[in-house]
């Protein structure tokens, strides 16, 4: 994939995202774009938190499932989830800022596979996820 396709598809997703309402609200941030990776960041503030002052696992979900839409994203491909499964290696506290980089593992005509891990700026491991995605459009038209 050529630089400037890539500078357009990381520009086109961060318009995606700046405008949709949930990724919004969760203050999720495009900040790499790769043909098949692309990697998020989310500072865990208190709307992201349980009773305990530890990120709601929903939340980190939230986080795991964008980014692996978006690694889709980046081989001009709009999906939706079919399945998802999450592993929660540890807690995530308060204060801290994840970086998700979800990247593509089956890249079919249909149907999508991707993983993603999400981590600390050290690379501490807090989580690792899984899913299988429907493809349903495109980004960018082909002659853009």
């Amino acid at each position: 994939m050529t630089d400037s396709i890539v500078n357009r598809l990381t520009k086109h997703l961060r318009l995606f995202y700046k405008e949709n309402p949930y990724v919004e609200l969760l203050h999720i941030w495009v900040d790499k774009v790769e043909e098949g990776s692309v990697t998020l960041e989310m500072k865990i503030d208190r709307k992201h938190t349980n009773f305990y002052e530890m990120s709601h696992g929903g939340a980190l979900m939230s986080l795991a499932d964008t980014a692996m839409g978006a690694a889709c994203l980046s081989h001009n491909k709009k999906v939706v989830t079919l399945s998802f499964n999450m592993n929660f290696i540890k807690g995530v506290p308060l204060g801290e800022k994840l970086i998700a980089t979800g990247h593509v593992v089956h890249n079919g005509s249909r149907t999508m596979m991707c993983e993603c891990e999400l981590k600390n700026e050290d690379g501490k491991l807090f989580c690792k996820a899984s899913g299988s995605f429907f493809v349903i459009g495109k980004l960018l038209a082909e002659n853009n």
